[in-house]
C-alpha cells in the first residue's frame, strides 16, 4: 500500500515538474531599459478577462495574413490593473505589428494606430505567455521601483513565434523618472 501511494505521488510530482518546465516556469527572465518603436498597429478590441484575448488576437493575425501582412510579431497592450479593475471590464487590445499605415476601410471593430519611439523597461521571456503575470510582472515591478521608475502608460506584450516549441514574448513597460 505504502509503495502504491509512493507511486502516486512520484508520478504527480513528476507531471507538476514536467508541466512547469515546458510552461518555461524555470526560465530566466532578462530585463533591461530603453528606446523601442515606432510601431504601426492593427488590432480589435477586447473586454473581458485579459487570458480570455486569444480570439480577438487570433481574429486580427488571421486578416492580417490574408492581407499581405506577414505579422510576425503579434501583441496585446492591457489598460488596466486586474487588481483594480473588475475581470469583466478589463480593456485590452489586441493585433499585428504592422509594415505598412492602414489608410483604408478596416473591418467593423479594428482599429489601426501608431505609437512613436518611447522609453520602455523591457523584459523578455521565452516561456509561455501565460505565466508572464506571475514569473515576469512581479521582477520587473520590483525593478521599476529600485531605479525610480514609474508606469506611464499601458503595458504591451510583443509575442514571436520562434518554433512549433517556443514562444518569445517581449514586456514593454512605459516609464518615467519620478
Amino acid at each position: 500500500m505504502k509503495s502504491l501511494l509512493a507511486l502516486v505521488v512520484l508520478t504527480v510530482a513528476g507531471l507538476i515538474a514536467a508541466l512547469l518546465f515546458r510552461l518555461g516556469s524555470f526560465k530566466d527572465v532578462v530585463i533591461t531599459e530603453g528606446d523601442r518603436g515606432p510601431y504601426k498597429l492593427v488590432f480589435k478590441e477586447h473586454v473581458g478577462a485579459y487570458h480570455k484575448i486569444m480570439p480577438t488576437l487570433e481574429e486580427v493575425e488571421k486578416w492580417a495574413k490574408e492581407n499581405g501582412e506577414s505579422c510576425k510579431l503579434s501583441f496585446g497592450e492591457f489598460m488596466d490593473d486586474p487588481d483594480k479593475v473588475d475581470e469583466d471590464r478589463l480593456r485590452s487590445i489586441a493585433g499585428c505589428v504592422v509594415d505598412k499605415t492602414w489608410d483604408f476601410v478596416l473591418p467593423a471593430g479594428f482599429g489601426f494606430r501608431e505609437y512613436p519611439s518611447r522609453f520602455y523597461v523591457i523584459a523578455e521571456f521565452d516561456g509561455a505567455p501565460s505565466i508572464g503575470p506571475f514569473k515576469v510582472y512581479p521582477k520587473v515591478k520590483d525593478y521599476i521601483a529600485a531605479h525610480a521608475y514609474k508606469m506611464s502608460g499601458p503595458v504591451i506584450e510583443m509575442y514571436e513565434i520562434i518554433s512549433d516549441q517556443k514562444v518569445r514574448t517581449t514586456y514593454l513597460f512605459p516609464v518615467e523618472k519620478k
